[in-house]
């Protein structure tokens, strides 16, 4: 079994610079993250800051835990993503798992869009995620995923033990908005054979975070598929309590579909909040 770093395997602090432009003020990375360097992607945004997080790993094995924090200051705007889909790898040895938690503060007028490549669980492999997030009340985010049961290609249907997934959120005060918690089951699951679930296997997830406006109308639009130009995909998304933005599901028969509708949704949010679009982001 092989223990990675017990100390933070990223640290990512981030405020705006003289020029208004958001940039690293201390960045620590261990193994098996490293970060790219700074990347200005969006001329109608000079201010958003595009940061690509890479690894030097295969994937997470059993006992493997990953700690990841991230703190953006006041103003700041962050697009974040990492280079390749993470790897679920079996379990060697009976109850282990792997382990990843996400500490995330988001402060005054900060804008974080936090989108990560698929996990891909692997035949007997289970993980536990974590993830806290502190928000101002002013703050804003986009936070997606994207879930594959198994190597598909390879036949792996459902064949892992578990997903397991919890998020809190609360305000920068410690008043507690909402949890959300999702247990995925795989060989024990009884519906993995079900016509859903066997002909749109990929999961996938997003909550937005919003500090005001028209949730109904935004909601609207993100189940819009017919001008999403999305198929093979079922949608539906709820209004989080007291308002405070959406909770997106999502089914797909791809991974490419399914990552073309975060797409779409992530741009749903940035026309809402008065923001350009996406700009290219490449891989």
């Amino acid at each position: 079994m092989k223990t990675l770093n017990q100390t933070k395997n990223l640290e990512l602090k981030l405020k705006c610079d003289r020029s208004d432009r958001t940039s690293i003020i201390h960045q620590h990375t261990a193994y098996p993250f490293r970060l790219s360097p700074t990347f200005r992607l969006d001329t109608a945004n000079p201010k958003c800051a595009y940061i690509y997080i890479m690894s030097a790993s295969p994937g997470l094995l059993a006992g493997d835990e990953l700690d990841i924090s991230l703190q953006l200051a006041t103003n700041t705007s962050l697009y974040l993503t990492d280079q390749a889909a993470t790897n679920i790898h079996s379990i060697s040895i009976p109850d282990t798992k792997a382990i990843i938690n996400y500490e995330i503060e988001i402060g005054e007028n900060a804008t974080l869009e936090f989108v990560p490549e698929p996990l891909i669980l692997f035949k007997d492999s289970a993980l536990q995620q974590t993830t806290r997030i502190k928000i101002h009340p002013t703050g804003n985010l986009f936070l997606s995923e994207i879930i594959v049961p198994g190597r598909l290609a390879m036949g792996e249907f459902y064949d892992f033990h578990y997903y397991c997934n919890r998020l809190e959120v609360t305000s920068t005060e410690g008043e507690l908005w909402f949890t959300d918690a999702m247990r995925l089951e795989g060989k024990l699951n009884p519906f993995k054979n079900s016509d859903i679930f066997a002909s749109a296997p990929i999961l996938g997830n997003a909550i937005a975070l919003l500090p005001k406006g028209d949730l109904e109308l935004l909601r609207e639009a993100v189940e819009d598929l017919e001008v999403a130009n999305c198929s093979d995909i079922v949608v539906a998304s709820s209004i989080l309590p007291r308002s405070k933005g959406l909770v997106i599901r999502a089914i797909a028969g791809s991974t490419r579909e399914l990552k073309k509708y975060q797409k779409y949704a992530l741009n749903c949010v940035r026309r809402f909040c008065d923001r350009p679009p996406l700009p290219h982001i490449p891989k």
